[in-house]
C-alpha cells in the first residue's frame, strides 16, 4: 500500500513539473510575432486616413458657403446723360459697400464624389495589402528562428546520446587499463572525445539561447531557456496562390479604372444651385443710392468643353500604367512559380534523404553495438570504437538537419503561397 502511494505521488509530482514547464508553438510565435510587430500600427492610421478622406469626399453634397466683405472707391459712376424736367436723379456714391453671403448646392457631379469616395477605399486597401507583405517576410524571419531552436535543440538531445555511448566505452576501457591489457593513452582518446562533446554542447546551448533572445524580442514575450518548444507537423499544401502581392496588383489596376471614371466624370455636364443675400451700398437698385438689403438664387448648369482636349491622352496613360501593372503582376507569378517548383523539388529530395537516414542510423547503431562488444573483449581499440560511435552521431545529426529543413522549406513555401 505504501508503495502504491509512493508511485501516485511521484507520478502526481511529475505531472506537476510537465504542466509547469513552459511550452511554445510556432502558430503562437508567429502570432504574437505579428501582433507586436511595429509596423501593425499603420493598419489603425491607414483607417482613419480612409475615414477622413471618405468623411471629406462626401462633405461635397453640402452647401458651399462663402460670406464676402468689399469697400469700393471708383472715380465715376453711371448716371443720365440728359436731364428730365421736374425730376432730380441723385448718382451713386463713389464709394459702395456690401457685404453677402454665396451659396453653392450641387445637385449633379458627374459621379466626382462617388468615384472619390471609391478611390479612398480601394487605396486604403492597398496600404494594407503592403503591410501583410511586410508581415509575410516576418513569418519566413520567425521561421528561421524558431526552427533554428528546434535545430540546436535536438542536435543537444544527439550530443547527450553520444556522450552516453563514450562513457560506456570509457568504463570499458578503464576496466581493461586496470587489468593491463590496453594503454593509457586509449583510455585518455576517450576522454579527449568526451570534451570535445562537451564543448560543442557549450556552443549549441549558446546558440540556442540566441536564437531565443532573437525570439523573445519578436513576440515580446520573455522565455525561459528551460522552455520546450513544440515541433511543428508536417503540412499538405495546395497551390493556391493567395499571395498579398497579387491583391496589392489588383487594388492598383482598381485603382486605374476607377481613375478613368474620374476622368469621364468631370467631362460630364454639373447641375447645381446657387444663392446670393446681403446687404450694401447700392443695392440691386441701381437707382437708390443707399444701403438696402438684396438676394438671387438660381441654377448653374455647367458643360465642360476643354476636358474633351486631353481626355484621350489621360485614358491612354491609364491603360498604360495598368499594362504595367499586369506584367508586374505576371513576372511576380512567374518567379513564385519558379521558387515553388524548385522548393517541391527540394522537399521530394529531403523526404529521400530522411528515408536513408532512417536507414543508416539503424544500420550504424547495430555497428556501434558490436563495435561496444569487440572494446570490451579486446579486439578493437578504442580509436576504432570512437570511429563508429562518431559515424552513428553524424548519421543522427544529418538526419536531423534533413528534417529541419524539410519543416522549414514546408512552413516558407506556405507562407509564400498565403497571406
Amino acid at each position: 500500500m505504501k508503495i502504491l502511494k509512493s508511485l501516485i505521488t511521484l507520478t502526481f509530482l511529475l505531472n506537476l513539473s510537465l504542466n509547469a514547464q513552459q511550452t511554445i508553438t510556432l502558430d503562437e510565435c508567429q502570432q504574437l510575432a505579428k501582433a507586436n510587430y511595429p509596423l501593425i500600427k499603420r493598419n489603425a492610421l491607414i483607417e482613419k486616413t480612409r475615414d477622413y478622406t471618405v468623411e471629406n469626399a462626401s462633405k461635397g453634397w453640402l452647401p458651399h458657403i462663402n460670406v464676402i466683405g468689399q469697400a469700393t472707391y471708383q472715380n465715376e459712376v453711371t448716371q443720365l446723360p440728359i436731364n428730365i424736367p421736374n425730376m432730380s436723379v441723385e448718382p451713386l456714391s463713389k464709394d459702395q459697400y456690401k457685404i453677402y453671403a454665396d451659396v453653392q448646392q450641387t445637385v449633379y457631379d458627374g459621379g466626382m464624389i462617388t468615384n472619390q469616395k471609391k478611390i479612398a477605399q480601394i487605396q486604403s486597401e492597398t496600404e494594407v495589402q503592403k503591410n501583410e507583405v511586410e508581415l509575410n517576410k516576418l513569418e519566413e524571419r520567425i521561421n528561421q528562428i524558431y526552427f533554428g531552436i528546434l535545430q540546436s535543440q535536438e542536435q543537444l538531445q544527439q550530443t547527450d546520446l553520444t556522450k552516453n555511448d563514450l562513457e560506456n566505452g570509457l568504463k570499458k576501457a578503464e576496466a581493461q587499463f586496470q587489468y593491463g591489457t590496453i594503454l593509457r593513452s586509449q583510455v585518455d582518446v576517450l576522454k579527449a572525445q568526451i570534451i570535445s562533446l562537451e564543448q560543442r554542447k557549450i556552443e549549441l546551448q549558446s546558440l540556442r539561447k540566441n536564437f531565443i533572445n532573437m525570439l523573445a524580442v519578436f513576440i515580446k514575450k520573455n522565455i525561459e531557456e528551460q522552455t520546450l518548444f513544440r515541433k511543428p507537423e508536417k503540412l499538405l499544401l495546395t497551390e493556391e496562390n493567395n499571395r498579398a502581392e497579387l491583391k496589392v496588383f489588383d487594388l492598383q489596376q482598381k485603382i486605374l479604372e476607377t481613375q478613368k471614371d474620374i476622368v469621364e466624370s468631370k467631362n460630364l455636364p454639373k447641375l447645381g444651385a446657387f444663392f446670393q443675400g446681403g446687404y450694401g451700398k447700392p443695392g440691386f437698385n441701381m437707382l437708390r443710392n443707399e444701403f438696402d438689403l438684396f438676394y438671387i438664387g438660381g441654377a448653374r448648369l455647367q458643360i465642360p468643353i476643354t476636358g474633351f482636349y486631353t481626355k484621350k491622352n489621360e485614358i491612354a496613360l491609364l491603360d498604360t500604367q495598368q499594362q504595367d501593372v499586369e506584367i508586374q503582376k505576371e513576372n511576380f507569378v512567374f518567379n513564385q512559380k519558379f521558387s515553388t517548383i524548385q522548393n517541391n523539388g527540394d522537399l521530394e529530395k529531403l523526404q529521400k534523404l530522411i528515408d536513408k537516414d532512417s536507414e543508416l542510423i539503424a544500420l550504424r547503431q547495430s555497428i556501434k553495438k558490436a563495435s561496444l562488444a569487440q572494446l570490451e573483449n579486446g579486439v578493437i581499440s578504442t580509436s576504432d570504437y570512437l570511429r563508429e560511435v562518431n559515424a552513428e552521431e553524424q548519421a543522427r545529426i544529418q538526419k536531423v538537419l534533413h528534417e529541419t529543413q524539410f519543416l522549414l522549406t514546408q512552413y516558407n513555401l506556405k507562407a509564400h503561397l498565403s497571406q
